[in-house]
């Protein structure tokens, strides 16, 4: 087993506390965590009660889901004995992306593939109810397919609405080219058809191949997909990022580029989007990977205006790349900040070995430098080890899921202080914000809400006040440095790093 340790990941704040972006070696077996699940780790979603749900799927033609809890025990009140296995009568299946609702269910999307018909691929959605059965309210089943021709449609991204309608985006082959194709399904499982035609749209973005990759819902209803996109750039051979917004009711939003559609030309090959975020202010991220003129693939983060535009306030040209190793650094997954901070986590290769790479990326576009070492972290664990997804914490801390070796899930925990931005479609409990501010701060640190039970520590750990049912914290005659403020009120329980001027 290869692993890149320095001696900054051996510091740890006590009482849990970490460095943020640096292995959290309290965690597992010193940060690390892998199962023998007979199955390929591809997303991670943490739930209200901070337990750990596990998307997987095998080459026996079977989903499987895993509900570990905090000590990485399987929770045994989910599935049969922690895990949960669906299979779908002898067809091929892939597993790609997976969220969880407001109501705690469970919503996953890949394909089936029909093995007695030469590319046949279809859509397939499947939810299970909190306690990993399946929901027989959705088609009757638990599952559904759908079809948008006769030859290969693929899901690769799901968001639940906050009226519990599911948005699935992937790719339909018309024949010539594959398009963005977007099924949307009412909390029955039947197709919505208030939405484009009979509950599906498909859109071509530049005249060639489009795959999409990653879907996102804004605060007024809108979405976005983000897309492998040909043919923009130089060479009908080399994709791009491409981003398609709508209309809540499927209808391309020409206030978005004049009609709907926009491609971002960031290396000189393949470019791979991944993820896809609303800011607040409803400004678009896309993350993913750019190749670039080194030739080689480094993280890759643009930012779009509302109307399509790239933001030249975000790294003066809308567009952030940076590389992690001296090879190729591929990023599978994007997180919003509350603070507007932006993490994307992937692979980066080293070798005949892959790490995992980790980015922080602040809302003016450049490198957290109080993250990891100068913004990036790159750690070894061995030499199968593939990064698919991240989630974060109610405490801020990230998870990273993927496979090590063949068919095991791997899991790795970083330290972190910042929660995730509340997307409005993303209602879990764990998410509930809470502000305090101004942080930075040089005098008094105030709360958006009385503070029931408040811990501040500093760097090293050490208590140095606490207090009950305030709205103020004093801090004018502490040095200056990093703090630790842990919060306990009766929704939450959250921890944020404090910066004293």
């Amino acid at each position: 087993m290869k692993k890149i340790v320095t001696f900054l990941s051996t510091l740890a704040f006590a009482f849990g506390f970490s460095q943020d972006g640096l292995l959290d070696t309290t965690y597992g077996n010193s940060g690390f965590y892998t199962y023998d699940s007979g199955a390929y780790g591809t997303c991670i979603e943490i739930d209200a009660n901070q337990k750990m749900v596990i998307g997987t799927y095998n080459m026996d033609r079977t989903f499987k889901f895993f509900r570990f809890n905090s000590s990485n025990q399987l929770d045994t009140t989910f599935g049969s004995s922690g895990s949960t296995s669906i299979n779908f009568g002898g067809e091929d299946v892939v597993l790609y992306d997976m969220k969880i609702g407001a109501d705690g269910k469970i919503v996953a999307v890949g394909y089936w593939e029909d093995t007695n018909s030469i590319n046949r691929k279809d859509f397939i959605v499947v939810r299970l109810n909190a306690n990993g059965t399946l929901d027989t309210t959705f088609n009757g089943t638990g599952k559904v397919t759908v079809a948008f021709g006769s030859n290969e449609d693929v899901a690769h991204a799901v968001a639940i609405q906050n009226d519990g309608k599911i948005l699935v985006a992937g790719h339909s082959f018309t024949g010539s080219y594959r398009d963005i194709a977007i099924a949307r399904i009412n909390v029955d499982g039947t197709l919505d058809s208030t939405f484009g035609t009979n509950g599906k749209v498909t859109t071509d973005l530049a005249g060639n191949n489009d795959e999409a990759t990653c879907i996102a819902i804004n605060t007024d209803g809108k979405f976005a997909v983000g897309s492998f996109t040909y043919g923009a750039g130089s060479s009908t051979i080399s994709s791009d990022f491409g981003i398609a917004k709508y209309n809540a009711n499927g209808s391309l939003d020409t206030s978005f580029s004049s009609d709907g559609k926009h491609v971002v030309v960031i290396g000189v090959n393949n470019d791979k989007p991944e993820s896809i975020v609303f800011q607040s202010n409803g400004k678009i991220l896309i993350g993913g990977s750019a190749f670039m003129s080194s030739g080689r693939d480094d993280f890759a983060i643009v930012r779009m205006n509302t109307n399509g535009t790239l933001d030249t306030s975000f790294n003066t040209d809308g567009i952030f790349t940076t590389p992690l190793g001296s090879s190729d650094d591929t990023a599978r997954s994007m997180k919003l900040l509350s603070d507007g901070k932006i993490l994307l986590a992937g692979t980066v290769a080293s070798g005949s070995y892959t790490d995992i790479g980790l980015i922080r990326v602040t809302s003016a576009g450049n490198l957290d430098t109080t993250f990891g070492t100068n913004g990036k972290t790159q750690q070894g664990y061995g030499n199968l080890s593939v990064i698919k997804d991240m989630d974060v914490m109610s405490d801020g801390k990230i998870m990273v899921c993927g496979s090590a070796g063949t068919t095991n899930i791997f899991l790795a925990r970083f330290g972190g202080s910042t929660p995730l931005f509340l997307e409005t479609n993303d209602l879990r409990q764990d998410k509930k914000e809470l502000s305090v501010y101004p942080n930075p701060v040089s005098d008094v640190l105030y709360s958006d809400e009385k503070l029931e039970n408040f811990e501040l520590y500093s760097a090293n750990g050490s208590l140095i006040r606490s207090g009950k049912n305030e709205n103020s914290i004093n801090v004018q005659d502490l040095p200056k440095g990093v703090y630790m403020l842990k919060i306990k009120n009766k929704e939450i329980s959250i921890t944020k790093k404090i910066i004293k001027n």
